[in-house]
């Protein structure tokens, strides 16, 4: 029978994403909730932005993007269009403050990690968003709402690894052949095999960037666990950059750790 072992912090596997501050509650109703339009924040992440928020009476949207631009909307009033975007930790663990200069003042978003809901559409969100808009001409003007950070859709499938900077990967060599990851991002799951153990944790999407949480993974010994190692060191790194070009993930770390995979579902 398989049991299966949480991996810790000081066995070098995985790191631990930020911890929610969500209840359980809310935790369901979360998960019960199906992603809306995701071709919509497709498009959005394909264009540059990596967070979106809305929020209703007045109607408003708000698109962070990669680089350095924040676009301001409002029903009925001309878009404001933010630069030289600062980014700051909030009061706590779970707050990022964004601060930019518009034409005429300052624009500041807070984003807090604590589950939201659309009041109009009753869709789900995972941040609660405030936005306050400073102008020397006019008086500070502030906006509630939701919002989520986008990723990349077509990183939901089952991916098996072709390519490991440093390790040599023979499938003849690995009991379960090539190293395999899904992800799940609807559950925010990601689970396979490392050719030798079973694993499965938690990830967390920010635009172009993955972080990796705890795994739990199966104590099975193999006859060659070197290829299996290596990927659980290289994970506790836990940030990467990901890419997908003609059905390749890619995924980098800032010490220039690289993992490429095909697409094979």
């Amino acid at each position: 029978m398989k049991t299966f072992l949480l991996i810790p912090i000081s066995l070098l596997f995985l790191c631990s994403c930020t911890a929610s501050e969500n209840t359980g509650s809310n935790q369901n109703s979360l998960s019960e909730v199906e992603i809306v339009d995701p071709s919509f924040y497709q498009e959005k992440f394909l264009r540059g932005i990596k967070f979106f928020a809305r929020g209703n009476e007045p109607f408003w949207t708000l698109d962070i993007y990669s680089h350095d631009k924040i676009i301001f909307s409002e029903l009925n009033e001309i878009e404001i269009k933010a630069t030289n975007v600062k980014l700051s930790p909030g009061k706590n663990l779970h707050e990022t403050i964004f601060t930019a200069d518009t034409e005429n003042g300052e624009l500041i978003v807070s984003i807090l990690k604590d589950s939201c809901q659309d009041n109009m559409s009753g869709e789900m969100f995972e941040y609660n968003v405030s936005v306050s808009i400073k102008n020397s001409s006019s008086a500070e003007k502030v906006f509630n709402g939701c919002g989520r950070y986008l990723f990349d859709y077509r990183l939901n499938d089952i991916w098996v690894m072709e390519e490991m900077i440093d390790v040599v990967l023979d499938k003849e060599r690995l009991m379960k052949g090539l190293p395999m990851f899904e992800f799940n991002l609807r559950e925010k799951r990601v689970s396979g095999h490392a050719g030798c153990n079973q694993f499965f944790g938690g990830i967390e999407l920010k635009g172009n960037m993955i972080s990796f949480g705890n795994l739990a993974a199966t104590k099975m010994a193999c006859p060659d666990m070197t290829v299996e190692q290596k990927i659980f060191q290289a994970l506790s790194q836990k940030n990467f950059t990901y890419k997908i070009v003609k059905l390749k993930l890619v995924l980098e770390s800032d010490s220039g750790l690289r993992m490429v995979f095909r697409k094979v579902d």
